[in-house]
């Protein structure tokens, strides 16, 4: 009894914590290393082997400025998120600075062709930011932290690809339209000069027909008014680059949504992790992410709208309908999504989303009212689909969904398997996903379902000239909680293996842009995969290119291992279920 109460009066020992305690002298002297590292590198980049070695001025631009820029966001990102692992901080990045040194002395050591220098410049923005993106990714820092790091990535990329590559498709479209706003004018009359000036080259009349109009109020842009007003900003302050820049801080905002809209419908740990780092930084977002288009936009509005319906802890009901409303100022293909989610919503919500869908249609219906003349959504796009059919003498539907629909997954060079076949592994969690958060991922699946099917009878299923996969963005992060759940199913190493793939052709279109940018001949991306590795591990795919007579019998047939593989991970998610 007495050794009891002596036990009872000692007092108890309290657990001292192995984390060590942040110090501030740790987190200052990471400041200054910052900070020196930021001047030394601006010193390095200022001198005159830069003009040397790059092939023109604007790339030598792109070294001077944003390599300096990357290396101090990268600092600055490492010394917010360490706080409360200093020293791990401080080391980490001091590694990344050495790593960005070792690429600034490869560069350095002779004149390069610009395909070199864009690789060692894209290897060098990983090694800064890649840190920081995998910080983010693990320790759950938030939507804020990723929207940042996603930001820091996509910045100096995006000014790459404005140095690197002239604004192909229809990115020249968009700039045009932009530079009309910027005079305060309507008036789409194709400016010959200005396209030239981008371009390279004079316009030709599918130029002509892909631009402008004749609508009733006058010559109009068949772009539509969203997104070159959005531009204009930084059209303004900062010309080509500056747009770029605008659409990539569109791209950073659907990367802090998707990030949430993780945590709130993907499995915890490492699959979510590997899940919003895919779906974030690897093609086909990360190019869409640097390049001029709508669709990283249409994307931002879809996600948010997603959340705000049928995720979010306390749903925005009014809010989703304004968002998914606004795609009515966008094109038909982003307006796919409303026509999908909107049962479901309404279902939900009823009048509430059906209130904010009526409002940003009406500001839609007037807006084309002004512009075009005619008071209905999608004005310019559907005038300039006709002129199109008129030029080519082709119907822009075909209703061959067995060719289109195969060909946007499949295809080698413009298909999605080409650039990220990880987010198959959407395919392995889709039973388990449905089976575990139904009433938060059922409307998801329905509209990447009613995208593909409307999307395969579009005689230009590839998106045109533009990177791989594009019309497949506004749906991805929608994809990416059956990502997570696929790598569930999957395991290690075949998701592994899956973002290896995904990771190198991520790489070569981030450093090489024009390589994802093809003609129904070239396969540019499917030969510099060949030269990296020594084979194309993805050279077998199909090719849905009518370029010869018999071209289909090739396509199928290739096709066929394809669904099998495809199959094996319907198996895989089943199995996994049953178990």
């Amino acid at each position: 009894m007495r050794a009891k109460r002596r036990d009872r009066a000692r007092p108890r020992e309290k657990k001292v914590s192995r984390d060590p305690v942040p110090h501030p002298t740790t987190s200052a002297a990471h400041a200054v290393f910052a900070l020196v590292a930021a001047v030394l590198l601006w010193r390095a980049t200022a001198q005159a082997w830069v003009a040397e070695i790059a092939p023109d001025e604007a790339v030598a631009a792109a070294l001077r400025t944003a390599l300096p820029l990357a290396s101090a966001a990268g600092s600055a990102l490492l010394l917010v998120l360490g706080r409360d692992r200093p020293l791990r901080a401080l080391a980490t990045d001091a590694a990344s600075y050495g790593a960005l040194l070792v690429v600034v002395f490869a560069l350095a050591l002779g004149p390069l062709p610009r395909d070199g220098i864009g690789l060692l410049f894209v290897i060098a923005v990983v090694a800064r930011i890649g840190p920081a993106a995998i910080d983010v990714a693990t320790r759950d820092r938030g939507a804020v932290a990723a929207f940042l790091v996603a930001l820091a990535l996509y910045a100096p990329l995006a000014a790459w690809v404005a140095a690197s590559a002239a604004p192909y498709g229809d990115q020249v479209h968009y700039l045009m339209a932009a530079e009309r706003l910027r005079e305060g004018s309507l008036d789409a009359t194709l400016d010959a000069a200005l396209f030239r000036e981008l371009i390279g080259a004079d316009p030709t009349n599918a130029d002509r027909a892909t631009h402008e109009i004749a609508s009733p109020a006058g010559p109009r842009s068949v772009q539509g008014p969203l997104l070159p007003a959005l531009l204009l900003p930084g059209w303004i302050l900062g010309g080509r680059v500056g747009a770029h820049l605008v659409v990539a801080l569109i791209a950073a905002l659907v990367s802090a949504q998707l990030w949430l809209l993780l945590r709130e419908a993907a499995p915890p740990g490492r699959p979510r992790q590997l899940a919003w780092l895919g779906t974030t930084f690897l093609a086909p977002s990360l190019p869409l992410a640097t390049h001029v288009y709508p669709n990283a936009l249409g994307a931002l509005l879809g996600v948010a709208a997603y959340r705000a319906a049928f995720t979010r802890r306390s749903a925005l009901p009014l809010a989703a309908g304004a968002l998914l409303g606004a795609t009515l100022l966008l094109t038909p293909r982003d307006g796919l999504l409303l026509l999908a989610l909107a049962p479901f919503a309404l279902r939900l919500h009823g009048r509430r989303f059906l209130a904010g869908v009526g409002a940003a249609a009406a500001v839609a219906i007037a807006v084309n009212a002004l512009i075009y003349g005619i008071p209905v959504p999608y004005a310019g796009y559907a005038f300039g689909t006709a002129a199109a059919q008129v030029l080519e003498q082709e119907p822009s539907i075909t209703f061959r969904f067995w060719v289109g629909l195969p060909a946007m997954l499949f295809d080698r060079t413009f298909g999605l398997a080409a650039v990220a076949p990880w987010a198959f592994l959407a395919i392995a969690g889709l039973v388990s996903g449905l089976r575990e958060r139904r009433a938060a991922l059922l409307p998801a699946a329905v509209a990447i379902a009613v995208t593909l099917a409307v999307l395969s009878v579009f005689r230009y299923w590839e998106g045109g000239y533009a990177p791989p996969a594009r019309y497949l963005i506004e749906v991805l992060p929608l994809a990416a909680p059956f990502i997570a759940c696929g790598i569930v199913v999957a395991g290690r190493w075949v998701s592994s293996a899956l973002f290896g793939i995904g990771a190198l052709a991520t790489i070569l279109l981030a450093a090489i842009p024009t390589a994802g940018l093809n003609s129904a001949f070239e396969h540019k991306l499917r030969e510099q995969i060949a030269v990296a590795v020594g084979t194309d591990p993805l050279g077998w795919l199909p090719s849905f290119q009518p370029t010869t007579p018999d071209w289909y019998v090739a396509a199928y047939l290739r096709l066929v291992p394809a669904l099998l593989l495809c199959a094996a991970l319907v198996w895989l998610g089943r199995r996994s279920v049953r178990a």
